[in-house]
C-alpha cells in the first residue's frame, strides 16, 4: 500500500477557488477549519440549526446548502449519508456545473448508486480514517490522520492533483493517504460495522452474561471487559506494535491462554454467518434494507437502541465508569 505524503501534494490546484463545505457536522467542521488554516477560501452551507450557529461562531460565512453549492468551485458533500439522496436533486445538483469538483467523505451513496453525479465534473473521495474531532486535533498538533482516497470521475484531467491538494489542506498528507474506490471504502466500512464491531458487541454481551451467571459481579465484569481502559490500551498497542506482537507486553500465562484457546471459539456457524452478512453488503441487500428502514421512520433502529440501553451490562456500567473517571481526574 503506497502512502502519499506532503511532498507529493501542492495547494496550487486550489488557488483562487472557493471550497464549499456542505454540512458542518462531524467531518464538516474539522475539514473546514483545517482548510481555512491552510489558506484555502472556505464557504459553509448548512440548514438553519445548531451546526449553522457553530459555523458562524467559528467565523465562517454561512448560507444555505443550495446557495453554497452554486457559489463553490469545489463542493465537499458532508451531510449525513442518509440525508444526501433526499437533498441531492433539489439542493445540490442545481449548483453543479461543468468544471466543478465534487468530494465525498464516504463512498456509500456514490458507490452503491444512490447518487449518480453528472458528467463534466470531477468526483473524488477523501475519507479520513478518524472522527472529525481527531482530524482537527491532529492538524492543530502539526500531525495528520490517515485517509482513504479515490478518483471516481476525472473530467478535468487534474482530479488527482485536486484531490491531493485537498488532502494537504486538511493535513491528511501529513499522516498519509492511500488509494481506494468509492465502492471498496463503502463495503469495507459496512463490513467493519456489521461483522467486526457487531461480532465484538455480541461477544462482549455473551461474556458479560456468562461471567455473571458464573458468579462474577456485573460491575467487575464491566470493569474487566472495557471500563478499566485496559482493552483500549491493548488496541492502541496493536496499532503501534502489531496484533500478536503486543502480546509480548503481557504475562506468559496470558500469552499461552490466549493463543491456545482462540482457535476453539469460532464455530462453523459463526463463520458462515459472517460470510452471509458480507455477501449482503456486497450485493446491495443491506443498502436496500437500510433505505427501507429510513423510509419507514427507523422504528426498528429505535427499538434496537432501546433494547441495548436496557441490557444489564448497560445498566451496570454507570457506577463503574463514574468511579474510573473519578480516579483519572484525581491522577490528572
Amino acid at each position: 500500500m503506497q502512502l502519499y505524503k506532503d511532498a507529493d501534494a501542492s495547494l496550487a490546484p486550489l488557488a483562487g477557488k472557493t471550497v464549499a463545505v456542505l454540512g458542518y457536522g462531524n467531518q464538516g467542521q474539522a475539514q473546514a477549519l483545517n482548510l481555512r488554516d491552510s489558506g484555502v477560501a472556505v464557504l459553509v452551507g448548512n440548514r438553519d440549526d445548531l451546526y449553522r450557529e457553530r459555523a458562524l461562531a467559528d467565523g465562517f460565512a454561512v448560507c444555505s446548502i443550495a446557495e453554497a453549492a452554486r457559489a463553490g468551485e469545489v463542493l465537499l458533500v458532508l451531510t449525513t449519508d442518509e440525508s444526501q439522496p433526499l437533498i441531492w436533486a433539489e439542493q445540490i445538483l442545481p449548483g453543479v456545473t461543468a468544471g466543478k469538483t465534487l468530494v465525498w467523505a464516504s463512498g456509500y451513496n456514490v458507490g452503491f448508486g444512490l447518487i449518480v453525479p453528472p458528467p463534466g465534473v470531477d468526483v473524488l473521495m477523501v475519507a479520513p480514517r478518524m472522527i472529525g474531532v481527531q482530524v482537527r486535533e491532529l492538524y492543530v498538533r502539526g500531525s495528520g490522520a490517515l485517509a482513504q482516497v479515490a478518483v471516481h470521475q476525472d473530467a478535468s484531467g487534474q482530479a488527482w492533483e485536486r484531490l491531493l491538494a485537498l488532502c494537504k489542506g486538511m493535513g491528511l498528507t501529513r499522516g498519509g493517504v492511500f488509494r481506494s474506490t468509492f465502492r471498496e471504502e463503502a463495503e469495507l466500512d459496512l463490513f467493519a460495522e456489521q461483522v467486526i464491531w457487531a461480532g465484538l458487541e455480541a461477544w462482549f454481551l455473551e461474556c458479560f452474561e456468562l461471567g455473571v451467571a458464573h458468579g462474577f459481579s456485573p460491575e467487575l465484569m464491566v470493569m474487566e471487559l472495557y471500563a478499566s481502559g485496559e482493552t483500549a490500551q491493548i488496541f492502541a498497542n496493536m496499532a503501534k506494535n502489531g496484533f500478536f506482537r503486543q502480546m509480548l507486553h503481557h504475562s506468559t500465562t496470558s500469552q499461552y491462554g490466549t493463543l491456545s484457546r482462540s482457535a476453539h471459539l469460532l464455530p462453523v456457524a459463526l463463520r458462515d454467518k459472517a460470510r452471509e452478512i458480507l455477501q449482503g453488503i456486497h450485493d446491495g441487500s443491506f443498502v436496500g434494507e437500510w433505505s427501507s428502514e429510513q423510509a419507514g421512520g427507523a422504528a426498528r433502529l429505535e427499538a434496537l437502541r432501546a433494547a441495548a440501553l436496557a441490557h444489564p451490562m448497560s445498566q451496570a456500567e454507570a457506577s463503574v465508569i463514574a468511579a474510573v473517571q473519578a480516579v483519572h481526574q484525581e491522577q490528572g
